[in-house]
């Protein structure tokens, strides 16, 4: 009876870990999804209850949209044994997992930015180093095959192309 008395009274002094994700931006105020679900605008903290990779997106008016992952990392406190003795000390322990994202402004000045497609279509067909690069390559598809050096063990005719397999 006394066990039970005290596994009770253990239970109920217990601590609990807390975990939760930090989610900052600059600017401020952006609208947060974490796994396609909306968790609210930044900063914003949300509770989790397993660590892994999280789906994250940003998005806010004027900024160009971020979309991308998180990694919620297990302290050393808080791994698969551990875990329980963290669990029952009467403690309360916290994991912060913290996330900070920068926003990159938008571009509204569509002739600008018509400017700089403009600017980089010229170059794009002015480059030389492209027209080398496709002759290079062009070159390289016509070139005959060299014969390999006699100290090294030939190629298994299975990697061979057809026309230059053995006939048994």
């Amino acid at each position: 009876m006394r066990l039970l008395a005290c596994i009770l009274a253990l239970g109920v002094i217990c601590g609990c870990v807390r975990r939760t994700i930090e989610i900052t931006s600059e600017p401020e105020g952006a609208l947060v999804w974490l796994n396609d679900r909306e968790v609210g605008r930044t900063p914003c903290s949300i509770e989790f209850t397993y660590y892994g990779r999280y789906d994250v997106r940003l998005r806010r008016d004027g900024f160009e949209p971020i979309s991308g992952f998180g990694d919620a990392d297990e302290p050393a406190w808080d791994f698969v044994g551990a875990d329980l003795v963290a669990e029952i000390i009467p403690a309360k322990l916290t994991s912060r997992v913290k996330w900070h994202f920068t926003m990159i402004p938008t571009d509204s000045d569509e002739a600008a930015v018509l400017e700089r497609a403009k600017n980089l279509r010229s170059r794009l067909f002015e480059a030389p180093e492209i027209e080398t690069a496709e002759a290079e390559v062009a070159q390289m598809q016509t070139a005959p095959v060299a014969p390999a050096p006699k100290d090294v063990l030939p190629m298994p005719s299975s990697v061979l192309p057809p026309s230059e397999r053995p006939k048994d």
